[in-house]
């Protein structure tokens, strides 16, 4: 992925957790709103009940306004008008409040006026000495002549406990939100290290090209010599130091090739037939093919097939899957099947072997970097993982696909399904 492309995807997603976690405040506040509303109405509905009942029982009238006053969060005072008995409120208080919020604890106050103190009780088990505190902050309005003040000291938690959703969704965001910390750092330190690893790579590799290249020179001069050809010895060592470090040359130009396909680079797209070119690059293979008894059926329409490609891709295609097909089979004679159909918007190239196969389960993997098939009876097959990474990333740039059909001891098939030219 491009650099520019991932920290588009992250500050997309940055902004997207910050919109979350946004949206949960947002919903929390809005919802500790509505059930503080909702706890005052229940509670003034409650104490109204209260002072009306006490009032029908003594026969007295309640004051049409400013019956209850909210004097804090968790305060409220009820303008009585009247002497009232502690322990008969007490009993009111107990009982509607049971019906309002069971179990919700509370402390009340008695003004009385002859003594111009407040009786404090409660019905939480408050401590001696917490009452006396409790009792020094409770006001004293001078403006009522009989009330009482009931107060909640476990409001807030109890109005927490009913937003128990609401927080838990608002852990699940911070743990989001760490989790997408910790991903991204990975995912920067991974691809640190994954540039690193290219940057290695394309280093070593261009290192070795040079000395490969002086000694395939020498290795060409040295088999022209008529003294070297004079004896068989030396040009059978000679022809030897040739072909190897053409072969090694040609493992280094693979690991190029795997590095570029990662970045971004253009393709020399040029019209091919198809059909001759195939045939042109079995024909370069008769060398290889016949030391290692390998036959290649080749099944191509009459008619010409032009495609749009580039030649040198192309090839390394191609060559990576007959050479898989040739070092993955253990039979004594080696059989390829390739195969040309012009289907109605893409021509399918078959390229198919009798080798051991790939069990079902690792087939979605082979074309990963690096990712070789664990398997006792072939940990002798050389090679670096990379070929089939190279062939899926080659041919997703020329817009193709790729399809594997395959079964153990019975053979593999890929299929390389290329866009028609339709211009």
């Amino acid at each position: 992925m491009k650099r520019k492309q991932l920290n588009s995807i992250l500050i997309l997603g940055a902004l997207a957790i910050f919109g979350i976690i946004v949206l949960q405040l947002y919903w929390l506040a809005m919802a500790w709103q509505i059930k503080n509303r909702e706890f005052d109405e229940r509670l003034n509905i409650g104490l109204r009940h209260i002072a009306e009942q006490m009032a029908t029982k003594n026969d007295i009238k309640l004051p049409k306004k400013g019956l209850i006053e909210k004097l804090s969060p968790n305060e409220y005072l009820v303008n009585y008008n009247d002497v009232i008995k502690p322990d008969i409120l007490e009993d009111y208080l107990i009982r509607e409040l049971d019906i309002i919020e069971p179990g919700l604890k509370f402390e009340y106050a008695v003004y009385d006026c002859f003594t111009d103190d407040l009786i404090y009780g409660n019905c939480c088990g408050v401590e001696e000495k917490t009452k006396k505190e409790i009792l020094k902050k409770l006001p004293n309005i001078e403006k009522y002549t009989y009330y009482f003040i009931v107060r909640f000291p476990d409001k807030r938690l109890f109005l927490l406990s009913n937003l128990k959703l609401f927080i838990l969704l608002g852990l699940f965001a911070i743990i989001v939100v760490f989790v997408y910390i910790y991903v991204v750092a990975t995912l920067f330190k991974q691809r640190r290290l994954s540039e690193l690893q290219k940057d290695f790579v394309d280093n070593m590799t261009h290192e070795f090209k040079t000395p490969l290249t002086s000694i395939r020179l020498a290795a060409n001069v040295i088999s022209k010599s008529d003294e070297i050809n004079k004896n068989d010895r030396l040009a059978k060592y000679s022809n030897i130091i040739e072909q190897q470090s053409e072969k090694l040359t040609k493992h280094i130009e693979r690991l190029l090739n795997l590095i570029r396909s990662d970045k971004k680079f253009d393709l020399k797209i040029e019209e091919i037939e198809l059909g001759n070119f195939i045939k042109n690059l079995i024909s370069g293979l008769e060398h290889e093919l016949d030391s290692k008894n390998t036959i290649v059926n080749l099944t191509i329409p009459v008619k010409q097939i032009f495609i749009k490609a580039d030649k040198y891709h192309l090839n390394n295609i191609i060559y990576n899957i007959i050479d898989n097909a040739i070092k993955y089979n253990e039979n004594e004679k080696k059989i390829i099947n390739i195969s040309l159909v012009d289907k109605s918007n893409y021509y399918d190239l078959f390229i198919e072997d009798n080798g051991i196969g790939i069990p079902e389960e690792n087939i979605k993997d082979i074309f990963k970097k690096f990712y070789r098939i664990q398997k006792e009876d072939i940990h002798n097959v050389n090679g670096f993982g990379l070929g089939l990474y190279y062939v899926k990333n080659i041919i997703k740039l020329h817009d193709w696909s790729i399809e594997v059909q395959s079964k153990p001891e019975k053979g593999t098939k890929f299929i390389i399904h290329i866009k028609q030219n339709n211009e």
